[in-house]
């Protein structure tokens, strides 16, 4: 039985967005995924087959779950949701991956928030993505030139910033700002230019020029040899200044920069340098966009894979490669044995989920 609370009374925008609850899928009792490790494993479906209760080639892993948010384009008719992308339970979809994937540390791996240590920010000229876009590799980095405590709000090796997918905007340190400003005017070749929040009226091809920020995490001993796009390893100027083994998240300009459904055209800046030092910040679903993200409780480490996170799209690839196989029909085994839906929600919202239980053979059905 799935246990789950009730509410009764609403405010803000859970009045205003089309779904209105949220899904727990952190580490702690009553979250989603641990019933399910529990449900999976008491009923025979997880198989441990060492004395030490280590799982042996089994591809499902009930302590795994991956989250892949797309970028919509501006609709102003929301009266049917907006396909955005999809949650996969058991692990994670290598047909959902443009890079290979990455893993930065859960720094706190035991209980709670999934957290990240931020090592380092850089800022690249023209946008873009790992993949490219932008300037090209003629972009020359730009580095916010802030301290590792800056960045995350707190001096502790142990403490960072949470990725939070019920959190739409991203949220840092206030002692950053200062370095971030410097870091803006240089990678715009503008000394008159202020990094802020306020609404500017931009065409979309003006934001897609603005500056990729290129977010770097401290990495898990599992990338220590990672040759992925999303290794710093991977990229001369920036494991010059960390651990190559570190990960690299891109944030381009269309996923921080949100336009306006009330007045199109008008865009503002979503990533806030607005937490005192203590404070949590908070690595917001802008930060997740374009990435599937394998949250590893087990492993202690999350995982990134840069990805178009289209549902339909991996659908009708699904069925094609089916299709070559000899295969007919929209079911068939989901990459890695993993359970797979559609996540659809209200442009720049929460999302909620609704999951059929594990079967030998997964079916891919959209939400």
């Amino acid at each position: 039985r799935l246990q789950f609370g009730c509410q009764d009374k609403v405010t803000g925008l859970f009045k205003t967005q089309l779904e209105d609850g949220i899904m727990g899928m952190d580490n702690r009792p009553g979250a989603f995924w641990l019933q399910l490790n529990e449900h999976y494993r008491s009923r025979g479906f997880v198989v441990t087959d060492s004395a030490d209760g280590e799982r042996d080639g089994d591809p499902f892993d009930p302590t795994q779950f991956a989250l892949c948010y797309d970028r919509q384009p501006l609709s102003l008719d929301l009266e049917s949701g907006v396909g955005s992308g999809a949650l996969t339970l058991g692990g994670s979809d290598p047909m959902l991956h443009l890079t290979g994937m990455a893993f930065a540390e859960n720094v706190t791996p035991k209980i709670g928030w999934y957290t990240v240590r931020i090592t380092a920010m850089f800022l690249r000229p023209g946008g873009g993505t790992l993949l490219g876009g932008g300037r090209g590799d003629d972009a020359k980095l730009v580095r916010v030139d802030a301290s590792e405590a800056k960045l995350n709000g707190r001096k502790g090796p142990g403490t960072g910033v949470i990725i939070d997918s019920g959190t739409t905007d991203t949220y840092l340190p206030e002692a950053a700002q200062a370095a971030f400003d410097e870091a803006w005017r240089v990678a715009l070749d503008d000394e008159s230019a202020s990094y802020n929040n306020d609404p500017v009226e931009m065409t979309a091809a003006q934001v897609s020029s603005l500056p990729t920020i290129l977010v770097v995490l401290r990495g898990h001993a599992s990338s220590s040899s990672s040759d992925s796009a999303g290794s710093a390893g991977s990229h001369p100027d920036i494991s010059s200044a960390v651990g190559p083994g570190d990960v690299v998240v891109a944030v381009p300009p269309t996923h921080y920069m949100e336009e306006s459904r009330r007045s199109p055209g008008t865009w503002t800046s979503r990533v806030y340098f607005s937490e005192r030092s203590g404070a949590q910040s908070i690595l917001g679903s802008n930060f997740m966009m374009g990435h599937e993200i394998l949250f590893d409780a087990g492993g202690g480490r999350i995982g990134f894979s840069e990805s178009h996170c289209d549902y339909d799209r991996l659908v009708q690839e699904r069925q094609r490669q089916q299709t070559a196989a000899g295969l007919s029909g929209a079911e068939g085994e989901v990459a890695k044995g993993a359970a797979q839906i559609g996540v659809s929600v209200e442009e720049g919202e929460e999302a909620a989920f609704a999951v059929d239980e594990k079967q030998d053979v997964a079916a891919v059905t959209g939400v």
